[in-house]
């Protein structure tokens, strides 16, 4: 069954489903994990042995941002589930270090993540250790008095080790793993290969000094994969779809057009397929999590998925895309980037474009792997750091490209806010912040005249900064770029930008 025999109307639901299934698999799917079986099965005895055995463990997983650490332990959480009751004999209690470096941020999303605040209630503690103290001697139970295993997972470990605080969180949960307090696996993820060197010395001393090295383009027996083969087989792996989707439609179709012997043959081939189905098939797990009804699907056509694999295929062998994903492959091992890559190419599937062109891949990769750097950059930028540059730009437009100091600057820009009601005042602090940051990120440059007998800089140290020289780094026509993609950017400031500076 192809595109053509199919009415518009079937046609187009089986597009949307298409892009809807293969967005959920690109986007959604976190626990589906390749390669790297030793360091699974590293992972999983530690969990499986905390929770199974009530044994105390901690480890290290490290390797490259995108390579699959956080996949890693879903998976093996997600396994875990199917063997032991986690939701009654364990608690899962994930940490970010980018949100819970702080000590007290940290203990109230633990006593959150362990439904203990009507617990702790308005009880005031010493210490960080006897408020964990109290919270674990909340989950000991029975008449042995055992606790609850727990499963600790610290995303961005090296946050928590930030030199200007104490490790105090980390000493204490290492503490309770080396002492068998409680039956706890604490695992850190993190791609700093040196953060061993950022621990505390009495943290250090409760570690177990397992790591755990996720290298990107290995495989199951440890033999190192080409960036390219790895990456051609993940583009095949996310854009397939399972063929075992549409076997309740197989049925109807084939009574309807070939009769009882070809309903035989398609469900022997279906039985064949159904293994390497399992692959590209997305876990009923994430169905449930991300709330979608995943019988929706069933109304594929199974012609339609065959064509659609088939052509996937077909386009990763040709000589264009092999060359984009070798490009891609060789700029980062992000496997996030690739997704997000992919996701940009699924979506434009349509109607009138059901199926993948070769330079649709070639691209969104170039435009991923070459971006215009400094347009990127001009983007990033705040309203106020974009409004002084364009003041800046006009300014030496009107100099004749002579540079500008931060007062002429102000002034410019002073103006135009007078001018404009409906732009906010900002006091001269909070600008002359903005300007520095102009200078950090080099959009910006210092102009430096040398004396002509001493051979010195005579911008640094004896000019006030309000008063040093700078000129525009940036290009013209990168800023114009930048003002004509800028999402959200004010009409004024866009009609500023455009009108001729001698008005």
């Amino acid at each position: 069954m192809i595109m053509h025999e199919l009415s518009e109307s079937q046609s187009l639901n089986q597009v949307k489903l298409l892009r809807k299934y293969l967005k959920l698999k690109i986007l959604e799917d976190n626990i589906r994990f390749r390669d790297h079986e030793s360091e699974r099965n590293h992972v999983y005895n530690l969990i499986s042995r905390s929770i199974m055995h009530g044994e105390s463990h901690s480890a290290l997983i490290i390797g490259p941002r995108g390579c699959g650490k956080t996949t890693l332990i879903n998976s093996v959480l997600q396994q875990i589930s199917k063997e032991a009751d986690l939701v009654n004999d364990a608690l899962i209690i994930k940490l970010n270090g980018l949100i819970h470096q702080d000590d007290k941020i940290a203990l109230k999303s633990i006593t959150a993540q362990m439904q203990l605040e009507n617990a702790v209630g308005d009880r005031v503690f010493g210490t960080f250790a006897e408020n964990l103290s109290f919270l674990l001697s909340c989950l000991t139970s029975g008449a042995d008095r055992k606790c609850k295993s727990m499963v600790f997972v610290l995303e961005e470990f090296d946050m928590f080790c930030h030199s200007g605080r104490t490790q105090t969180l980390l000493y204490n949960l290492f503490d309770i793993t080396h002492s068998k307090q409680a039956p706890m696996c604490v695992l850190g993820i993190t791609n700093r290969i040196d953060v061993m060197e950022m621990l505390e010395k009495r943290v250090k001393s409760r570690f177990s000094h397992r790591h755990i090295f996720l290298f990107p383009n290995e495989n199951q027996e440890g033999v190192e994969k080409s960036p390219l083969s790895k990456c051609k087989e993940n583009f095949v792996q996310y854009l397939s779809m399972p063929l075992n989707l549409a076997k309740k439609s197989v049925k109807e179709i084939s009574k309807k057009r070939k009769g009882r012997k070809s309903i035989v043959n398609i469900e022997e081939k279906m039985e064949v397929d159904t293994v390497d189905d399992n692959q590209y098939a997305i876990p009923e797990e994430v169905f449930t999590r991300c709330k979608v009804d995943s019988s929706q699907f069933q109304s594929l056509v199974y012609g339609f998925i065959e064509a659609w694999n088939a052509h996937i295929e077909s386009v990763s062998e040709d000589q264009k895309v092999i060359d984009a994903l070798e490009k891609f492959s060789y700029y980062t091992v992000n496997e996030q980037l690739f997704k997000d890559v992919l996701f940009q190419i699924v979506s434009k599937l349509s109607l009138s474009k059901p199926y993948i062109e070769a330079n649709d891949i070639s691209s969104v990769i170039d435009h991923t792997v070459s971006p215009e750097h400094r347009i990127k950059l001009l983007q990033s930028l705040s309203i106020l750091e974009l409004s002084l540059v364009i003041a800046m730009m006009h300014g030496m437009e009107i100099f004749d490209g002579q540079p500008m100091n931060f007062e002429m600057v102000l002034h410019r820009y002073t103006k135009f806010s007078n001018t404009n009601s409906s732009t906010q005042t900002v006091p001269r602090p909070v600008i002359l912040k903005a300007f520095e940051h102009l200078q950090e990120v080099e959009i910006i440059m210092p102009v430096k005249n040398t004396d002509s007998i001493y051979n010195t800089d005579t911008t640094t140290s004896r000019v006030q900064k309000e008063y040093k020289l700078y000129t525009l780094a940036a290009p013209l026509e990168d800023i114009k770029e930048a003002v004509k993609g800028f999402k959200a950017l004010p009409t004024e400031i866009n009609h500023w930008f455009n009108n001729s500076v001698f008005e």
